[in-house]
């Protein structure tokens, strides 16, 4: 028995769900960048804070010495 006709195949549906997918990928992999970028800076301020409070410590402990040295010349 033969058949006659023609077959539609339509991929059209599937490229689009490839397409959604690789977008959403690439959606994904750029958050995770921007959170790197965020934790990245948040440890700078962390040490660059950290750096200036001990720098004004230091200044004012060096500043506390040459004044108790002061008062022991008086």
């Amino acid at each position: 028995m033969a058949t006659t006709g023609s077959v539609d195949v339509n991929l059209t549906s599937y490229g689009n769900m490839v397409n959604n997918a690789s977008n959403l990928g690439a959606e994904v992999t750029g958050g995770i960048a921007d959170q790197g970028a965020l934790i990245g800076l948040a440890f700078g301020l962390v040490i660059a804070l950290g750096a200036l409070f001990v720098v004004v410590y230091l200044v004012f402990d060096k500043f506390m010495g040459v004044a108790n040295k002061a008062k022991k010349i008086k």
